[in-house]
Order: structure tokens, then sequence, then C-alpha cells
């Protein structure tokens, strides 16, 4: 029964979220914490050591008194909403397992001219994770797996195909923080900083994601490549017709939403989906109990990555109640010449602390906040917000324990540290001079 408490709070959340009660997050919070209480052992070594740091922040802040009473029920929303987040959109890896039409996309993805095969997927899973978020990790993640079980292939032939495919997705999510309205890293900056909008700041990431996107295209598309040779099938995709209107229907249906209602785009997705999902589930299988049993199930197999993103959320907060992030921001006015350090700094900070096993969202929030300082100060904070999306965007395939590195290393059984720094480090060295350029001519721009 204890393993009712995840769907229990990712549940609660969802009806806080939708009817706009904050007080109904606390207890989502409580039935989150109670199961990861219980099931504390289960999880993997980095998420237990993780939870214990986070438990002794938390003790921290009360002991040194520096939160005010309203701090703990804002901690218990956000580490309620960040993992109820990624178990909400992870539901999209059930759809995988039932519908026929979605396997047949990456047959879509895989035909055509050579040259566009990295782009396409880079594309597709960009779009995709710019509304779904990490719910696209799991869908491409779980049809891939369905597709290729279709074909004779060696273990060796599906594992580099497994390879080629997923380290192009993860790429093509890793450009979601630098342009889409959706993602986490812009909606902090834009909501610390109104004076830096989404319009502002989304032709630089265009630029940067565009840097990214050449970086990887001629290494990955021979893997592509070679992966459409080993299946040999030159059928057309089935479906994608209807794929495609069901696709445009769901986004219409969230973009109304959000439209209609205070939600953001990824907020409207977090509810509709799994509603969606429910519903779809009980129209096949007829029984409540049984549908509850396949989400409760598909939830505990993300409970490693839910665990990880409710902890960070805990670890920002805490770590903003206790940090001198005024002091810090008045040393820094003092010299422009520390902004373009601060940028820099912005951008190997998050990745070096993700590498370290820091969330990127925990070195978000904190470099969020000291921006928001900054800016109060009057100091020039673009630079530093393109370094942000920037690191924020290479640390997600560059941890080994961030939640999309871990999605994929638990589809393909490889270690999440031969994901992060084998599979993408020579990515990563090739694109960090390209953005620290970028970085430069950006500062030389604004001063």
């Amino acid at each position: 029964m204890s393993a009712l408490l995840l769907p229990l709070g990712v549940g609660l959340e969802l009806i806080a979220l939708a009817g706009q009660w904050p007080q109904l997050s606390w207890f989502a919070a409580a039935a989150l914490a109670g199961y990861f209480i219980i099931h504390f052992r289960r999880l993997l070594p980095y998420p237990r050591i993780l939870g214990l740091l986070t438990v002794g922040m938390l003790l921290a802040v009360a002991v040194l008194g520096q939160g005010d009473p309203a701090l703990w029920g804002r901690l218990a929303s956000s580490g309620a909403y960040y993992a109820s987040f990624l178990g909400a959109l992870g539901l999209m890896q059930l759809l995988a397992k039932r519908m026929p039409h979605l396997r047949e996309l990456h047959k879509a993805l895989l035909a055509g001219p050579a040259i566009w095969l990295y782009p396409r997927y880079v594309l597709t899973s960009g779009s995709i994770g710019s509304i779904l978020n990490f719910g696209m990790m799991s869908l491409l993640c779980g049809t891939l797996d369905q597709h290729l079980r279709q074909y004779s292939l060696s273990n060796e032939q599906r594992r580099e195909g497994l390879r080629a495919v997923l380290v192009t997705t993860l790429r093509g999510f890793a450009l979601v923080p630098l342009v889409a309205p959706t993602s986490v890293t812009i909606a902090m900056i834009t909501r610390e900083m109104p004076q830096l909008s989404w319009a502002t700041m989304v032709p630089y990431g265009l630029v940067a994601a565009l840097l990214l996107l050449m970086v990887g295209w001629h290494r990955e598309t021979r893997g592509l490549l070679q992966l459409r040779e080993n299946i040999g099938d030159s059928s057309r995709a089935a479906g994608m017709g209807a794929l495609l209107m069901g696709s445009l229907l769901g986004l219409t249906a969230i973009g109304v939403l959000a439209w209609l209602t205070v939600l953001t785009p990824s907020q409207a997705a977090m509810i509709l989906i799994p509603v969606g999902i429910a519903c779809y589930l009980l129209w096949c299988e007829r029984s409540p109990r049984r549908v509850l049993g396949e989400i409760s199930d598909n939830l505990i197999t993300m409970h490693n990555e839910m665990f990880i993103f409710g902890c960070a959320a805990l670890m920002g907060g805490a770590l903003g109640a206790i940090a001198p992030l005024e002091e810090l921001a008045l040393w820094l006015a003092q010299e422009p010449k520390y902004n373009m350090l601060l940028a820099v700094g912005s951008l190997f900070g998050i990745i070096l602390l993700a590498m370290a096993g820091v969330a990127p969202i925990v070195s978000l929030s904190l470099l969020v906040g000291l921006l928001a300082e900054l800016a109060r100060l009057g100091v020039p904070i673009m630079t530093p917000a393109l370094g942000l999306m920037c690191g924020f965007s290479i640390a997600m395939i560059f941890s080994p324990f961030g939640p999309s590195t871990l999605i994929l290393a638990r589809y393909t059984g490889e270690n999440p540290l031969r994901v992060a720094f084998v599979w993408n480090g020579r990515f990563v060295i090739s694109a960090l001079p390209l953005l620290l350029l970028l970085l430069f001519i950006v500062h030389w721009l604004q001063s």
C-alpha cells in the first residue's frame, strides 16, 4: 500500500496546481515524503546522499533561524511541484507501450537524406521537450526501445544504435533552456528579473543553440546512418498523419488551457498529459484498479529522478535563505569587469557543480537570486543571464546525476558516468570555447 503514496502525492499536487490551492501542496509533499522515507533504501546511492545533505541543510536553516515561517510552506510546495513535474510528464512512456504509431516515429526520423538525420532528431526532441520537458525523454526512449525490438539486430548494433539516437535526443533536449519560453531557466530569470523578457534573450539563445547543433552534426550523423543501414527497412512510416494530428490537438489543448488560466504551458502539460493518459488507459483496460497499478508502477521506475528533482528544489530554497546574496552583489557591482567574470563563472559553475553532484536547478536558483540583486543595483545582467542559460544547457548532458542522464542510463543499461562523460565528453570540450566566444561578443555589444 505504501507504493500508492507516490501517485497520491502527484495527484494531490496536480489538483493543487489546477485549483490554485497552495495549501494542498503541503499534503502532496507529505505523501511524497512518506513514500521516500519508507523506500529510502531502494533509492540509488546518489539520491540517498543528496537526501541526507538536503535534510542537513534544512536543519541548518532551522537552527540558524534564517527562514521566516512562510519559508517552510514554500519549500514543501516547491519540493512537491518539481517531483510531481517529472513524474507526471514521465507517464508519456505508457503511451509508447500501447500506441504502435508512436513507435513508427523513429522510422520517420531515420528516413530521408543523410545530411538531415541529426538536425531532424535534435529539432524534434527540442520542440517536443519544450512542452513535455522530461516527458519527451521518456517518450522517445520508450518508443526507440520498442522500435528496435522489431528488427534482428545484434547486441552490438542495438547498443550502438541506442547510443547514437539517445545522445542526439539528449542534445536536442539540451537546447530547451536556450530558446523555449517554457524552460525552467527562462522562467526563473524572467520571474526574478522582469527587465529581461524571453523576447530579449531568445536571439542570443538561438545563436548558442545553433552553435551546439553545428558541433554535433558531423560526428553523430555517422551513427544514425549506420543504424538505418543495419535496420534495412525502407518502408514508409505508418500513421504519421494521425500522430501529427493527435500531437497538434494535444498541443492546442495545452495552449488553450494556458491561455484561459494562470497556468504556464508546462504546467498545463503537467495536468493534461496525466489526465489524458489515465482516460486512455481506462478506455483500454476498463479497470480503475489496473490503471492505478500501471501508473504506480511507472512512477516507481522514476522514483530516483523524482527524488533528485524534489531535493534540488528544497536545497535551492534552503541555500537561498542562508546565502549572503546582498553582500556579494554589492561587492560584484563595484567593478564593471566583474560582469564578464560572473558570466564565465555562471557558465562553468553550473557545469562543474553538476559534475560533482549538485543538481543544476540548485545552482540556477542561487545564481538567479544573485543576478536579481545585481539588477536592483543597476548592473547589466544580460551576459551573466546568457551564461546561466548556456551552463544549464551543458549541465543537462554532462552531469551523471541529472534526471535526463539517469533516464538514458536506465533505458540503455549503461553507467550514468559513461553516458555523461564518454558519450558527451568530446562534444562538450568542442562546444565550450564557442560558447565562451559568444559570451565575450554579447558582453562587448552590451557594454
